[in-house]
């Protein structure tokens, strides 16, 4: 086991480290010039028409995303961490007023998605001192891929 970041789990895991940036006025364009990154994903508000479904929906807030799936392999949810927190803190202060606008939502998750019952883990101080210094408070998912995954 890692001794930054543990996870057991049960058959095959998924990993993800995720920044959500939920806005009512900024575009998820604007996000991106003050935080000076490059989102993994990003969606206008407004009405949208669903891909499969083909229904009308309303978007509520402008969404900015910085996601450590598609760029990290690993199944050490430390390395996820890491590339995370490696974007973040150059931009800590740019983030922190993000943080502390009150139109502005940041959350920052870490999904594990496993097979069993069991999965469990332990996160490295350093980890989390990265994220008090960036005024985030973390979200632990837990996610069943189930037995047919």
């Amino acid at each position: 086991m890692n001794s930054k970041v543990d996870v057991a789990a049960t058959g095959p895991t998924r990993m993800d480290v995720v920044l959500v940036v939920y806005s009512d006025s900024l575009s998820p364009s604007e996000l991106t010039l003050r935080l000076g990154l490059e989102p993994t994903k990003t969606t206008e508000k407004g009405p949208k028409v669903g891909k499969l479904s083909g229904a009308l929906m309303q978007i509520p807030r402008h969404v900015w995303q910085l996601s450590s799936e598609s760029s990290v392999s690993s199944m050490e949810l430390a390395t996820h961490f890491d590339w995370l927190l490696a974007r973040l803190m150059p931009v800590r202060k740019e983030l922190l007023a993000l943080v502390e606008s009150e139109d502005i939502e940041c959350a920052l998750s870490a999904i594990v998605w496993t097979s069993g019952s069991d999965a469990h883990i332990r996160i490295a101080t350093e980890h989390m001192e990265g994220l008090v210094a960036l005024g985030l408070d973390l979200r632990l998912e837990f996610s069943d891929y189930g037995e047919d995954s």
